[in-house]
């Protein structure tokens, strides 16, 4: 399969914006050369030669598939813009070292200290070798015939889709749904030992789709003690399968020392005397000893339990020895009814799309009845109003492919760039992985794809009502909720990423380990040393990711990798070590690490932040939640000056340390705790950047409400639960003690509220407010002196 335009160019463009920004007239970087003259003609020739460069980048992107040269050349200046970025933004940490060495010796400006001659002489001799590189990959432009190409510079469409889709509207398939509740439910099948329900059909067309609707029936739940669902995928894995079900039947915690036998012992005993629906969802594995031994577990279930199967191989569907349910392609009446439903809907008034229905009825006969192939297309016109911008799609050479998708090509090419570098980065998740909505945006803005989290979360959004990203159903809103990707579309992100964005287990070679940027890895049970050594041949990667889908507790994270493997890797942006079993790591880990800009350390055992990580001056994102050990972060906090995201959420130990207030570029604290005494209420009313969680303890700090009123609590728009605690002695005055509780009223997007240790005899009236239309949860505890409830509801 072959993209029109490659995602390459896009995320060499992007780079290019980074060091045009670095580069700008006035900018601090060009202040720094002041004195080197020299140094200053070196990198405006740097500019210019990169704008000529930038100039024939998409024609280049456009010839690559049919041209090897094309290709090398491609990959020739992407090493070479990555390296020019990478001077640069070693000459900014400098600056911003320089700044904040002056701030901490409470200088004024930075001419008190300056650069050694001995840096700019190297920095100097690293610019000509930049210069040389890139103007001999100027001068093969004439020979590969490349033209310079604007950019029509199409931007993402800002009308929000009217509404969301709802997951279980299901075109054109009652009999088949109808024909599979009759099988797992009906008089005969529950009399009948367990049966394996096989549906088959090609990728694309509906076989989950089907399975869900089923699955989710009120009558079909009704009739199942138990339910799960498992994805199982191309790499069929018994201990992930079991692993998997135990925990959707007892929630059970894989140990680091699990083994299979142990997990298929427990599953055997919570199957036993059962009945049970389970779901195999995307079945490759056609090896019948594999699927015998799993079926064998199952059958210590009761009577007239059942195992869906989905698969896309009619071969998997025989050896259950059951016949199978076959999923067609969708009739021209249902395709058109589910294009119309994604394109259409809601459009006001209707007389004005009766146009665009003839020719979205002849796109959707070219979609060849597949429904993901519908939705996708479907989706990149919602937002289009005009007759050509259809007419287009129904023109397009794409459609001459023989791929059975080429609507897939065609939705992904309507995207603009900006867009289609953020799909593509996506690439670096499994198939079947769920996501989650806020890491995928802070990694984008750590690689430079995206500059503002408002901005991340709407290019996102967009990605969604295009349908390239599926909400999981009953996801939680937390984290923005999860999403996945479907195994054909995960496809076209890998072949976008032009494997710039790669999964380590799918490397083959050092070429691919040598050209990725972004990448994930499974983690494993024996310390990952060996799995990660091969990225020593990785200089230039980006962005570093490990990924539990096996359900693993606490992972071991081997002693070589933090003190060998990641201090080599200088070029990273966004490093996570989330879910590993991480004590203690190496004090000077993150020196070299000079422009890494997003650290997830949640869910790890660190009992505090190394030292070195205040040397991080570029560091924006910062995630040290769920670490249940961690007691500080750093003395030296306020070196992180342009920290925008810090997450200190279900850290019960932690110390929350006061000089928080002096990172002026914090936009967000989740998770927040403050401890009276220590913090005074003015403080803790000049921070507008509160999310989700705020924890406020030792009210009875508070002496009236004057200093209450200093929290402005009602203005804290963005804390959805709050937590108010007093402790230790006997108020004097109970009516002083309300009135301190009448100024901390919260903003009304509260949803949960818990006081504790109120000194008072009555509460203020603002708890049976009925303007807290959100609030679903109030607690009310150790109010000893209390004589009366609110009066609630």
């Amino acid at each position: 399969m072959e993209i029109g335009l490659a995602v390459g160019g896009a995320f060499l463009s992007s780079a290019l914006n980074v060091l045009f920004d670095r580069l700008a007239p006035h900018g601090d970087l060009l202040k720094m050369f002041q004195k080197y003259k020299h140094d200053v003609r070196l990198l405006k020739k740097v500019k210019m030669t990169l704008v000529g460069l930038q100039a024939v980048l998409s024609d280049a992107e456009n010839k690559q598939a049919s041209n090897q040269h094309m290709s090398q050349w491609l990959n020739e200046l992407r090493d070479a813009v990555d390296g020019a970025e990478n001077l640069m933004e070693e000459v900014n940490y400098e600056a911003l070292r320089l700044m904040v060495e002056g701030q901490l010796q409470n200088l004024v400006g930075s001419s008190n200290l300056s650069l050694s001659d001995d840096f700019f002489l190297n920095i100097e001799e690293k610019l000509e070798d930049t210069i040389e590189t890139l103007e001999d990959l100027q001068k093969k432009i004439g020979l590969l015939g490349l033209q310079k190409y604007l950019d029509s510079g199409k931007k993402i469409e800002t009308r929000t889709p009217a509404t969301s889709v709802v997951e279980s509207d299901v075109f054109g398939r009652q009999n088949e749904i109808e024909r599979l509740i009759d099988r797992l439910t009906s008089k005969e099948a529950t009399e009948k030992n367990m049966t394996a329900v096989p549906i088959v059909g090609m990728g694309g067309v509906g076989k989950t789709t089907l399975a869900q609707a089923v699955y989710n029936d009120k009558k079909v739940t009704n009739h199942f003690g138990l339910k799960a669902w498992i994805c199982v995928s191309e790499t069929y894995d018994a201990f992930e399968i079991s692993n998997g079900l135990l925990q959707a039947f007892d929630s059970f915690d894989l140990k680091d020392d699990s083994n299979l036998n142990e997990l298929q012992v427990k599953l055997k005993e919570s199957l036993k005397g059962k009945r049970f629906l389970i779901v195999l969802d995307d079945m490759w594995n056609e090896n019948y000893i594999q699927w015998n031994k799993l079926w064998n577990i199952f059958i210590q279930g009761g009577i007239g339990n059942k195992i869906i199967v989905t698969t896309r191989k009619e071969s998997v569907a025989l050896m259950m020895g059951s016949w199978a349910i076959n999923v067609g392609i969708l009739s021209s009446e249902a395709s058109w009814a589910l294009f119309k439903r994604h394109s259409l809907e809601n459009r006001d008034p209707p007389k004005e799309h009766l146009e665009l229905e003839e020719v979205g009825k002849q796109i959707a006969d070219k979609c060849k009845g597949l429904p993901l192939a519908l939705k996708a297309l479907a989706g990149s016109l919602r937002c289009k109003s005009e007759m050509d911008e259809w007419t287009d799609v129904l023109r397009s050479e794409m459609w001459d492919s023989n791929d059975i998708l080429p609507a897939l090509m065609l939705s992904y090419n309507e995207l603009p760039a900006h867009l289609k570098q953020c799909f593509a980065f996506c690439a670096i998740y499994p198939k079947d992985y769920h996501f989650c909505k806020e890491q995928v945006i802070h990694l984008w803005i750590a690689s430079g794809l995206v500059q503002q989290l408002h901005s991340g979360n709407q290019y996102f959004n967009e990605l969604g009502s295009r349908l390239l990203f599926e909400r999981v159903p009953k996801s939680s809103e937390r984290d923005g909720g999860k999403f996945v990707m479907h195994d054909l579309v995960n496809d076209l992100a890998q072949i976008a990423s032009s494997k710039l964005c790669v999964r380590l287990e799918e490397c083959q070679g050092s070429h691919m380990l040598e050209q990725s940027r972004h990448m994930s890895y499974s983690m494993g049970i024996g310390g990952d040393f060996e799995k990660l050594k091969p990225l020593s041949k990785s200089e230039q990667l980006r962005t570093l990711l490990p990924i539990n889908i096996q359900g693993l507790c606490c992972p071991k994270l081997s002693k070589r990798v933090l003190y060998n493997i990641l201090p080599s890797l200088r070029s990273l942006r966004a490093l996570s070590l989330s879910g590993y079993g991480i004590v203690e790591m190496p004090n000077d880990l993150f020196i070299k690490l000079k422009l890494l800009r997003f650290l997830d350390l949640s869910w790890t055992k660190i009992t505090k932040l190394p030292d070195s990580i205040c040397a991080l001056y570029n560091l924006e994102t910062l995630l040290p939640s769920s670490c249940d050990d961690l007691e500080e972060l750093s003395l030296q906090m306020e070196k992180l000056i342009n920290l925008r995201h810090l997450d200190i959420s279900n850290t019960s130990r932690l110390k929350m340390p006061l000089h928080l207030s002096k990172l002026k570029s914090l936009q967000v604290i989740v998770g927040a705790k403050f401890v009276l005494g220590g913090w005074r209420m003015e403080e803790l009313g000049q921070l507008h950047n509160l999310y989700r969680s705020l924890s406020i303890l030792e009210f009875q700090n508070v002496v009236d409400k004057k200093e209450a009123l200093k929290a402005k609590m009602r203005e804290k728009e963005h804390v959805e639960k709050l937590s108010l605690k007093w402790s230790g002695s006997i108020a004097d005055n109970s009516q002083t003690e309300r009135d301190i509780l009448d100024e901390l009223r919260p903003h009304s997007n509260i949803k949960e509220l818990q006081i504790s240790g109120y000194r008072g005899t009555q509460f203020p009236n603002w708890l049976a407010d009925h303007s807290f239309l959100k609030l679903m949860k109030l607690s009310l505890s150790n109010c000893f002196d209390c004589f009366s409830l609110p009066a609630l509801g």
